[in-house]
Protein backbone atom coordinates (compact mmCIF):
# COMPACT_ATOMS: atom_id res chain seq x y z
CA UNK A 1 0.00 0.00 0.00
CA UNK A 2 1.39 3.48 -1.12
CA UNK A 3 2.33 5.69 1.51
CA UNK A 4 -0.13 8.86 0.57
CA UNK A 5 2.08 11.13 2.96
CA UNK A 6 4.13 11.60 0.19
CA UNK A 7 1.50 12.40 -2.61
CA UNK A 8 1.27 15.96 -2.93
CA UNK A 9 -0.89 17.70 -4.95
CA UNK A 10 -0.20 20.20 -7.78
CA UNK A 11 -1.10 23.89 -7.41
CA UNK A 12 -3.26 25.21 -9.93
CA UNK A 13 -2.36 29.07 -10.67
CA UNK A 14 -1.34 31.45 -12.96
CA UNK A 15 -1.19 35.33 -12.90
CA UNK A 16 -4.12 37.66 -11.94
CA UNK A 17 -6.54 34.71 -11.85
CA UNK A 18 -10.14 35.18 -10.79
CA UNK A 19 -10.29 33.65 -7.27
CA UNK A 20 -7.43 31.63 -5.86
CA UNK A 21 -9.26 29.08 -3.60
CA UNK A 22 -6.70 27.83 -0.71
CA UNK A 23 -7.48 25.01 2.17
CA UNK A 24 -5.76 23.84 4.68
CA UNK A 25 -3.54 20.66 3.18
CA UNK A 26 -4.69 17.59 1.94
CA UNK A 27 -6.56 14.89 3.33
CA UNK A 28 -5.77 11.07 2.79
CA UNK A 29 -8.56 10.59 0.42
CA UNK A 30 -7.27 13.23 -1.82
CA UNK A 31 -3.82 13.00 -1.57
CA UNK A 32 -4.28 9.15 -2.99
CA UNK A 33 -6.61 10.12 -5.23
CA UNK A 34 -4.25 12.83 -6.86
CA UNK A 35 -7.36 15.66 -6.71
CA UNK A 36 -7.96 18.40 -4.62
CA UNK A 37 -11.40 17.52 -2.26
CA UNK A 38 -11.17 14.03 -3.61
CA UNK A 39 -13.53 12.72 -0.70
CA UNK A 40 -16.92 12.48 -1.57
CA UNK A 41 -18.14 13.90 1.51
CA UNK A 42 -16.10 17.24 0.77
CA UNK A 43 -18.69 19.77 -0.21
CA UNK A 44 -16.18 21.59 -2.47
CA UNK A 45 -17.18 20.76 -5.72
CA UNK A 46 -20.97 20.67 -5.01
CA UNK A 47 -20.79 24.22 -3.72
CA UNK A 48 -18.73 25.72 -6.38
CA UNK A 49 -21.16 24.86 -8.90
CA UNK A 50 -24.59 25.19 -6.41
CA UNK A 51 -23.06 28.22 -5.44
CA UNK A 52 -22.86 29.66 -9.08
CA UNK A 53 -19.56 29.90 -9.89
CA UNK A 54 -19.29 26.99 -12.16
CA UNK A 55 -21.84 26.26 -14.96
CA UNK A 56 -22.06 22.44 -13.96
CA UNK A 57 -20.73 20.39 -10.98
CA UNK A 58 -16.67 19.43 -11.70
CA UNK A 59 -15.20 16.30 -10.93
CA UNK A 60 -12.13 16.29 -8.66
CA UNK A 61 -10.11 14.30 -11.43
CA UNK A 62 -11.21 17.80 -13.37
CA UNK A 63 -9.18 19.94 -10.99
CA UNK A 64 -7.29 21.90 -13.71
CA UNK A 65 -10.37 23.00 -15.61
CA UNK A 66 -10.89 25.47 -12.96
CA UNK A 67 -8.26 27.36 -14.50
CA UNK A 68 -10.96 27.44 -17.43
CA UNK A 69 -13.07 29.40 -15.31
CA UNK A 70 -9.90 31.44 -14.51
CA UNK A 71 -9.93 29.77 -11.17
CA UNK A 72 -6.96 28.65 -9.40
CA UNK A 73 -6.28 26.02 -6.36
CA UNK A 74 -3.53 25.11 -3.72
CA UNK A 75 -3.35 24.36 -0.08
CA UNK A 76 -1.46 26.58 2.59
CA UNK A 77 0.59 23.19 3.50
CA UNK A 78 1.82 20.89 1.23
CA UNK A 79 2.41 17.96 3.64
CA UNK A 80 -0.53 15.00 3.11
CA UNK A 81 -2.30 14.24 6.55
CA UNK A 82 -4.84 12.06 7.76
CA UNK A 83 -6.10 15.34 9.83
CA UNK A 84 -5.17 18.94 10.14
CA UNK A 85 -4.80 18.44 13.58
CA UNK A 86 -1.55 16.84 12.73
CA UNK A 87 -0.07 19.45 11.32
CA UNK A 88 2.60 21.17 13.54
CA UNK A 89 3.18 24.53 14.00
CA UNK A 90 6.28 24.83 11.69
CA UNK A 91 3.96 23.42 8.60
CA UNK A 92 1.98 26.42 9.21
CA UNK A 93 5.04 28.61 9.44
CA UNK A 94 6.95 27.33 6.28
CA UNK A 95 3.35 26.91 4.23
CA UNK A 96 2.74 30.76 5.25
CA UNK A 97 6.07 31.99 4.25
CA UNK A 98 5.60 30.40 0.65
CA UNK A 99 2.13 31.02 0.07
CA UNK A 100 2.97 34.72 0.87
CA UNK A 101 5.54 34.49 -1.73
CA UNK A 102 3.31 32.68 -4.39
CA UNK A 103 0.64 35.54 -4.28
CA UNK A 104 2.13 38.35 -4.37
CA UNK A 105 3.88 36.92 -7.62
CA UNK A 106 0.89 35.68 -9.13
CA UNK A 107 -1.45 38.65 -7.49
CA UNK A 108 -5.01 37.20 -7.74
CA UNK A 109 -7.42 39.21 -7.21
CA UNK A 110 -9.42 37.19 -4.87
CA UNK A 111 -8.13 34.56 -2.23
CA UNK A 112 -10.93 32.34 -0.80
CA UNK A 113 -9.82 30.62 2.33
CA UNK A 114 -11.66 26.96 2.63
CA UNK A 115 -12.13 27.31 6.40
CA UNK A 116 -10.89 29.93 9.04
CA UNK A 117 -7.63 28.03 10.13
CA UNK A 118 -6.06 28.31 6.54
CA UNK A 119 -6.99 31.84 6.90
CA UNK A 120 -5.89 32.66 10.68
CA UNK A 121 -2.28 30.86 9.65
CA UNK A 122 -1.91 32.65 6.05
CA UNK A 123 -2.29 36.33 7.29
CA UNK A 124 -1.23 35.89 11.18
CA UNK A 125 -4.50 36.23 12.61
CA UNK A 126 -4.52 33.95 14.76
CA UNK A 127 -6.47 34.79 17.71
CA UNK A 128 -8.39 37.66 16.28
CA UNK A 129 -12.00 37.05 15.87
CA UNK A 130 -12.58 36.22 12.13
CA UNK A 131 -15.87 36.71 10.37
CA UNK A 132 -16.95 34.76 7.50
CA UNK A 133 -17.27 36.33 3.95
CA UNK A 134 -15.32 39.05 2.53
CA UNK A 135 -12.79 40.33 4.92
CA UNK A 136 -12.25 44.28 5.23
CA UNK A 137 -8.76 44.86 4.00
CA UNK A 138 -7.06 43.85 1.22
CA UNK A 139 -4.26 41.75 2.28
CA UNK A 140 -0.50 40.44 1.03
CA UNK A 141 0.13 43.77 -0.98
CA UNK A 142 3.38 45.00 -2.13
CA UNK A 143 4.97 48.83 -2.97
CA UNK A 144 3.42 48.28 -6.27
CA UNK A 145 0.15 46.14 -5.96
CA UNK A 146 -2.38 47.06 -3.21
CA UNK A 147 -3.01 43.25 -2.65
CA UNK A 148 -6.15 40.17 -3.22
CA UNK A 149 -9.55 40.63 -1.78
CA UNK A 150 -10.43 38.02 0.97
CA UNK A 151 -13.10 35.82 1.11
CA UNK A 152 -13.63 33.31 3.59
CA UNK A 153 -15.93 29.92 3.64
CA UNK A 154 -16.76 27.58 6.57
CA UNK A 155 -14.27 24.55 5.94
CA UNK A 156 -16.23 22.41 3.54
CA UNK A 157 -15.01 19.11 4.96
CA UNK A 158 -17.19 16.48 5.70
CA UNK A 159 -16.02 16.60 9.18
CA UNK A 160 -17.27 20.32 9.97
CA UNK A 161 -20.23 20.45 11.79
CA UNK A 162 -20.24 23.49 13.33
CA UNK A 163 -22.04 24.41 9.77
CA UNK A 164 -25.06 23.07 7.82
CA UNK A 165 -24.89 21.81 4.10
CA UNK A 166 -26.81 25.20 2.98
CA UNK A 167 -24.78 27.76 5.51
CA UNK A 168 -21.68 26.56 3.52
CA UNK A 169 -23.01 26.30 0.02
CA UNK A 170 -24.35 29.50 0.75
CA UNK A 171 -21.21 31.26 1.26
CA UNK A 172 -20.38 30.20 -1.97
CA UNK A 173 -23.14 32.08 -3.24
CA UNK A 174 -22.05 34.84 -1.70
CA UNK A 175 -18.55 35.26 -3.44
CA UNK A 176 -20.49 34.51 -6.89
CA UNK A 177 -22.45 37.26 -6.06
CA UNK A 178 -19.26 39.71 -5.18
CA UNK A 179 -17.46 38.32 -8.23
CA UNK A 180 -20.61 39.61 -10.54
CA UNK A 181 -20.37 42.78 -9.03
CA UNK A 182 -17.30 43.11 -9.82
CA UNK A 183 -17.48 42.27 -13.53
CA UNK A 184 -14.76 38.84 -12.71
CA UNK A 185 -17.17 36.19 -13.00
CA UNK A 186 -16.56 33.53 -15.63
CA UNK A 187 -20.40 31.91 -15.73
CA UNK A 188 -22.68 34.26 -18.15
CA UNK A 189 -25.65 35.18 -16.09
CA UNK A 190 -28.02 33.41 -18.51
CA UNK A 191 -26.28 29.87 -17.94
CA UNK A 192 -26.00 30.87 -14.10
CA UNK A 193 -29.71 30.76 -14.20
CA UNK A 194 -29.16 32.55 -10.66
CA UNK A 195 -29.48 29.79 -8.88
CA UNK A 196 -31.37 30.30 -5.16
CA UNK A 197 -28.57 28.91 -3.18
CA UNK A 198 -31.09 28.57 -0.04
CA UNK A 199 -32.79 25.98 -1.17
Amino acid sequence: MDDFTKKWLPTYIRRDLAVLFCGINPGRVSATAGYHYANPANLFWRGLHEGGLTDRRLLPEETAMLLDYNYGITDLVSRPTRSSTDLREEDYATGAELFVQMIQTYRPRVICFNGITAFRHATGQKKAAVALGLQPELAFGTDDWPGSYVFVIPSTSGANASFTREERIAKFGELSTFLRAKRWHPVPLTENRNKDVSQ
